[in-house]
């Protein structure tokens, strides 16, 4: 089978000023002056999404070592970022890129911020608006709370786990749900969205094999997102499988899993070659995709950099397959071939 074949209640926000406007993007990524002692205001675009990145991994290692230690927690910095996402993602797919290539270390913090990601996205192809799309981001990056009380030794095990260590495992979405709950009724949507992000529309899923309808749409969209990231992203337990595999596998695996409207929203917003590939096309040039056409997954746009040898020709040139029709995809390349 080819893989083409697979397809087809808020309150005032107390942040705004008297005139009812939200602050600047740049003034809500940190304090007027961030932790690394640059003048927020005067970042480029570029600058922006590498501060967004660096604040999301700071404030939920913050609040999980919070969780982990019994402390209180607040989520007003995780508003602002979830916030922030959602507007950068409305002009750039520069985040969609930088998640795709990093390096990933910290995988639990990571994960938060990649499902944040990816839920927007699929938010975004489903036409949902930005009070909701901000919502989708904050659940993305709350949505494993409470992985942060299963023991580390669990976690970071890289063999079987064992009946009573799977226990521990199928447990932590209640426990985030608890913590979550505890905040106030403003919070229910976000303590049921945790609650039920293991859950699968076939009922295979866990703690209380909930299926279809039973289970919210936004527990449902950061599911899809957590089980693509797993496959992306490198665990101890596995090796990191690239983007495009990732879909396959998604596609071929999990069809079941996840409703089928969400599935095809996804690849429709990453493409069958998301961002990052690196792809030959049928003339032997090389280049790497940078850009999604949703309506045509299978022709994205494209920096091309090097010829069909392989030597780099210079500056990239973007290359929008669905004008230049007489090129396509013939063969993605290993990662190690990525400029």
């Amino acid at each position: 089978m080819r893989l083409s074949d697979l397809v087809r209640d808020q309150a005032p926000d107390p942040r705004e000023d008297a005139t009812g406007r939200r602050p600047a993007l740049s003034s809500l990524l940190f304090d007027t002056k961030d932790s690394l002692g640059e003048n927020v205001s005067s970042l480029r675009e570029a600058d922006a999404h590498v501060a967004w990145y660096g604040a999301a991994r700071k404030e939920i290692t913050a609040i999980g070592e919070a969780v982990r230690a019994n402390r209180g927690v607040t989520f007003d910095r995780c508003h602002r970022l979830a916030e922030d996402l959602v507007t950068m993602l409305a002009t750039s797919d520069d985040l969609i890129l930088r998640m795709m290539r990093e390096d990933v270390e910290a995988y639990q913090v990571s994960n938060a911020i990649h499902v944040a990601i990816l839920s927007v996205k699929i938010g975004q192809g489903l036409r949902y608006d930005s009070a909701a799309l901000e919502r989708l981001a904050l659940a993305g990056l709350l949505h494993d709370l409470g992985m942060w009380l299963v023991p580390q030794e669990i976690v970071e095990k890289s063999g079987s786990l064992n009946a009573d260590e799977w226990s521990g495992i199928h447990a932590h979405p209640e426990q985030g749900r608890r913590v979550v709950a505890e905040m106030g009724e403003s919070f229910h949507w976000l303590a049921t969205a945790i609650a039920q992000e293991h859950e699968r529309w076939d009922g295979s899923g866990y703690p209380c094999r909930l299926k279809g309808g039973a289970i919210v749409e936004v527990a449902q969209i950061i599911g899809l997102a957590d089980v693509l990231d797993a496959m992306m992203s490198p665990r101890p337990y596995h090796a990191r499988v690239a983007p495009h595999q990732a879909l396959r596998s998604l596609l071929v695996q999990y069809k079941q899993a996840f409703q089928p409207r969400l599935i095809k929203t996804l690849v429709d917003q990453l493409s069958l070659y998301p961002i990052g590939t690196s792809v030959r096309l049928n003339d032997g040039h090389i280049g790497i995709v940078s850009k999604v056409n949703s309506r045509y997954p299978l022709r994205p746009v494209l920096l091309v950099q090097r010829n069909r040898e392989g030597q780099t020709n210079g500056e990239a040139a973007a290359v929008d397959l669905c004008r230049e029709t007489s090129m396509h995809i013939v063969e993605v390349l290993p990662e190690t071939r990525a400029a």
